[in-house]
């Protein structure tokens, strides 16, 4: 019999995440964009649709949320199982011979055109967190964004208006306040948004500008437009080839994701994708503190823009 580690090659090549996920039922949980997979997470039993990432080709998985780590197919079994090198092995060796997964056919692949939402929401830019986000009420007029009061999609969030790169409105994504709905993740997103293809109020900056701050969601926008500073948002920690080549456009960028562990594991990322082609840099937050909770000056020196 092959030594252990050997047999866990093999295995890593024969087995994908995929199979285990569908071994457990968990397919019609997930939706298939491009080389990756996304779901809620199965380790910590979360139910937030983007918190858990599969790379295909890698045969390589992540949890943004509650793990805050990832691994390869045998660790994603021992997590799951809780189980020894052996049995994790014995495990693996049944799905081996399994016929791969057929995505065009599982329900979480299907992908339903998008329809943009034109008309405008009523909202108000007087809410309470606007404060609490050091955000003014004309500035979040001027973003479109605010508290909605009615029923449906928007209900019980803030919501802002999203646009595309040529400025047209396309539809509005909402933070939820209901604290005992965070675990569906903190935003809503319309229906098939195309998400990789967007960069928050990049119609708004000028691609000569010296330098653009690149941040996770629009209240950080908005916290530095109130400063003069040009920023983007990338509605969250992933970013597409689509947005990559947008980005190389600017001459300087400056990462300012959330200081956590996943925002500055993903800025990391995002600089050497970019490091060939732009001049990218990382601003370190405090730990555990968004762009939105810095104060004015904190916001200025990490931006370093009026030092330009």
């Amino acid at each position: 019999m092959l030594p252990i580690h050997l047999r866990f090659a093999n295995l890593r090549q024969a087995v994908s995440i995929a199979s285990v996920l569908a071994d457990r039922g968990l397919i019609p949980q997930f939706k298939k964009r491009g080389d990756q997979l996304f779901g809620p997470c199965p380790v910590h039993g979360g139910d937030n649709p983007g918190a858990f990432v599969v790379s295909l080709s890698k045969n390589l998985w992540y949890c943004f949320t509650g793990c805050n780590t990832g691994g390869d197919v045998v660790r994603l079994a021992q997590l799951l199982d809780r189980s020894s090198y052996a049995q994790t092995a014995r495990y693996l060796a049944s799905l081996a011979d399994r016929p791969p997964v057929p995505w065009d056919n599982t329900p979480g692949s299907v992908d339903h055109a998008f329809q943009p939402f034109t008309k405008r929401v009523d909202l108000d830019p007087s809410a309470p967190w606007f404060r609490q986000k050091g955000i003014h009420t004309q500035t979040a007029r001027a973003f479109e964004s605010g508290a909605y009061h009615g029923p449906g999609f928007l209900a019980d969030c803030v919501a802002v208006r999203l646009h595309d790169a040529s400025g047209n409105p396309i539809g509005y994504a909402g933070r939820r306040m209901n604290t005992g709905e965070v675990q569906h993740g903190k935003w809503k997103f319309p229906r098939s948004l195309p998400k990789k293809s967007i960069l928050y109020n990049l119609h708004r900056v000028n691609v000569s500008t010296p330098c653009l701050i690149v941040v996770e969601c629009p209240w950080g926008v908005m916290r530095l437009a109130q400063l003069g500073i040009p920023a983007i948002a990338l509605l969250g920690i992933q970013v597409s080839p689509i947005q990559l080549d947008i980005l190389i456009r600017f001459p300087r960028l400056i990462l300012m994701l959330d200081g956590d562990h996943a925002g500055r594991t993903a800025s990391a990322q995002i600089q050497r994708s970019l490091a060939s082609s732009t001049d990218a840099h990382q601003a370190f937050l405090p730990h555990g503190k968004d762009p939105d909770d810095l104060s004015d000056d904190q916001l200025i020196a990490l931006s370093g823009y009026f030092s330009l």
